[in-house]
């Protein structure tokens, strides 16, 4: 089974009974602000499943402290500490009503990503912003040029099927609101960090772009 289920997790898990959504503020919101919201309401990040190699719980104070890039006039943070197995990477887009702020994790055979959104109910997941399933991820890869039927050579449709990891990466923009979908397998040679396509956000939605098709 291919696992973009796993490279592209949107599927949150709820917040603990006792946790509080952001009450106000989702439309001037900043990264740093959006970013302590989310550690506030969802513990380790949701299905990030963020951890520390000391086992000491996961704070917003901490995340904090971990920003080694904090730009906050375009949106952008990049998180990274010693005590933290993966490097996160997280993105602001904003909407008149809101917000949606895309965390993508990496460093490990799996990354994952995470969308939440915050609008006046608050912040909570959202599970429909990023959908992208198993055949339409090898499509990106055949749309790009990289995937060639019956191929003997090169990278074949059961490469795919039968790679141990994810088969498709997030770039999350430093600026502008498009993300850059990239190939996530390391085999054959050069194929590792290709260009599949893009997705794009307008009004208040996420829309993909393959190398070869119009938006869906």
């Amino acid at each position: 089974m291919i696992l973009l289920k796993t490279a592209l997790i949107l599927a949150l898990t709820s917040a603990a009974p006792e946790a509080a959504p952001a009450k106000s503020g989702c439309a001037t919101t900043s990264i740093e602000v959006a970013l302590r919201h989310l550690f506030e309401r969802y513990k380790d990040g949701g299905t990030l499943d963020v951890t520390r190699d000391s086992g000491e719980p996961i704070t917003p104070r901490f995340i904090a402290e971990s920003l080694k890039v904090r730009d906050v006039p375009n949106g952008y943070a990049l998180i990274e500490n010693p005590d933290l197995i993966e490097t996160f990477e997280a993105a602001l887009f904003k909407n008149p009503n809101g917000y949606h702020l895309v965390v993508v994790s990496s460093g490990a055979s799996v990354s994952h990503t995470a969308v939440f959104k915050c609008d006046a109910e608050g912040l909570k997941a959202d599970n429909t912003a990023l959908e992208l399933s198993d055949a339409e991820a090898v499509q990106l890869y055949t749309d790009a040029g990289l995937l060639k039927a019956n191929a003997k050579k090169g990278l074949s449709e059961k490469t795919l099927q039968d790679w141990a990891g994810s088969i498709v990466t997030l770039s999350l923009p430093r600026k502008g609101r498009v993300i850059t979908i990239k190939a996530n397998v390391d085999e054959p040679a050069g194929v590792y960090g290709k260009k599949l396509g893009t997705i794009d956000y307008v009004d208040g939605r996420f829309v993909v772009h393959s190398l070869a098709k119009k938006a869906r």
